[in-house]
């Protein structure tokens, strides 16, 4: 197909064909906008990231089946691929300044009890972890998500006042 702005034809796969125009994109969001990725670090296997405050392109709507509807295909510089984020994750706007004045990669102490959870994560007392992005569950806004060693997913940690 030769597209309007396009000096040279591009293949494309017939079920990304229509003689209908797309519905719009989730959260009224159009091509080409860039949004703000305020969920915690992320890596995947490809090497590519997702870094807290980050800012991407919005490149399409989420094909995953848990982010259709509510998600979009995002490039972030430095990836070699989209990445599919929720909406709830990505903001117009740069995310504040992290809880304590706490920055992403800081390495903090953990100074509560050991604590073993469902998902097989613990934390254990003095042990040091990662500042990996803001907390999101009941201690949103006054702690932070932090990735210890040994763990496959973030922890999130109340900051003391």
């Amino acid at each position: 197909m030769l597209f309007p702005g396009n000096a040279t034809f591009v293949d494309c796969y017939l079920p990304q064909l229509s003689v209908e125009e797309p519905p719009p994109l989730p959260g009224g969001h159009d091509p080409g906008d860039q949004l703000y990725w305020t969920g915690p670090n992320h890596s995947f296997k490809n090497g590519d990231t997702l870094m807290h405050g980050q800012q991407g392109e919005v490149v399409g709507p989420a094909t995953l089946d848990e982010h259709k509807g509510n998600g979009l295909k995002m490039l972030f510089a430095g990836n070699t691929s989209w990445v599919a984020c929720y909406l709830p994750q990505l903001s117009l706007e740069k995310p504040p300044p992290l809880p304590g004045g706490h920055d992403l990669g800081d390495q903090l102490y953990y100074t509560g009890p050991n604590q073993l959870f469902e998902s097989g994560s613990k934390i254990v007392h003095g042990q040091k972890g990662e500042v990996v992005g803001p907390a999101t569950d009941f201690h949103q806004g006054n702690g932070l998500q932090m990735l210890f060693p040994g763990n496959a997913t973030f922890v999130d940690c109340y900051l003391p006042q």
